[in-house]
């Protein structure tokens, strides 16, 4: 089956030609364009070179795959919008797969950073072992990643260790309460409890506040590096090129931009079984600019 892969989620366009069988896939023909600005002026003759270099018409594809994102809301919009057409005109399923599931499958064995340009000074990021993801998509300024990533990898420590300080600070007041009682009675038992459940809150604050190095209670601490070399091996996309003095890791140079086979990789198991259409919903991941107007100004003073 002859399957047409479609990404705006970057600033490139990418359309690709791919055949599936029954035991694997073969990539057939792919264009690309890099340029921002200009989604809905290149996809088409894309996708239109892209069939014509394979020897192919439209009503010779078996079903599309298009990427979800995430990304900026005019090119990801141009992508699904062409993707929703086709598959309506051409009675033809489409499916949806994560932009950044597509570079981190690429990107292969080991543990990966995917992160992709967002604009505004950020990324659309996510975390691979051996091409699955570990965590994300999220965005984020690049040098919050690596405190991202580095909290969400001590988070079920940092929960035992805070059961751990509660359970010790209980015991202590306790011990405290019953020894004042015993030697002077229930008035100074009191004041002890008072002292007790202070050191308490300090043995728990002590816990809770700071874990190995990452403040698990969302301050950020100052002075520390945005690297992620002990966190990921290597990273892949635009915007891990485009702020990779920050990463701190290794950048393959050659995966900056979701490729087609491995878009529809992802959906393979669903186009073998001939799913239904999946609803192409954009991963956007950040509200828009535009607003609703809060009133209606006055026009006379």
């Amino acid at each position: 089956m002859l399957v047409l892969a479609l990404d705006t989620a970057t600033p490139a366009s990418t359309a690709a030609l791919v055949e599936v069988t029954a035991d694997g896939l073969r990539g057939v023909a792919e264009r690309r364009t890099v340029d921002p600005r200009a989604h809905g002026e290149k996809l088409a003759p894309e996708i239109a070179a892209t069939l014509a270099d394979a020897g192919v018409r439209p009503g010779d594809l078996g079903a599309i795959v298009a990427g979800l994102g995430p990304g900026p809301f005019t090119g990801l919009r141009v992508g699904l919008a062409t993707a929703a057409s086709m598959s309506q005109a051409l009675a033809i399923p489409a499916y949806g797969v994560c932009s950044l599931d597509a570079l981190g499958r690429a990107a292969g064995p080991g543990r990966v950073l995917v992160a992709t340009d967002a604009r505004r000074r950020e990324v659309y990021y996510a975390t691979y072992l051996d091409g699955v993801r570990v965590l994300g998509p999220d965005v984020a300024r690049p040098a919050d990643v690596a405190a991202r990533l580095l909290r969400a990898g001590v988070a079920t420590t940092s929960r035992a260790r805070n059961r751990a300080a509660t359970e010790a600070a209980a015991l202590a007041e306790s011990e405290t309460l019953e020894a004042a009682t015993a030697l002077a009675g229930a008035d100074a038992a009191r004041v002890a409890a008072a002292l007790a459940r202070a050191e308490a809150d300090y043995l728990i604050g002590q816990a809770t506040a700071r874990d190995d190095g990452i403040d698990l209670t969302g301050r950020e601490v100052p002075g520390r590096s945005s690297a992620v070399g002990h966190l990921v091996d290597r990273a892949v996309g635009e915007g891990a090129l485009k702020y990779g003095d920050l990463f701190g890791v290794p950048v393959e140079e050659h995966l900056l931009y979701p490729p087609g086979a491995a878009l529809v990789a992802l959906a393979a198991d669903r186009i073998r079984s001939a799913a239904p259409s999946d609803p192409l919903t954009p991963l956007y991941l950040r509200r828009p600019d535009a607003v609703e107007p809060s009133g209606r100004k006055p026009v006379l003073t």
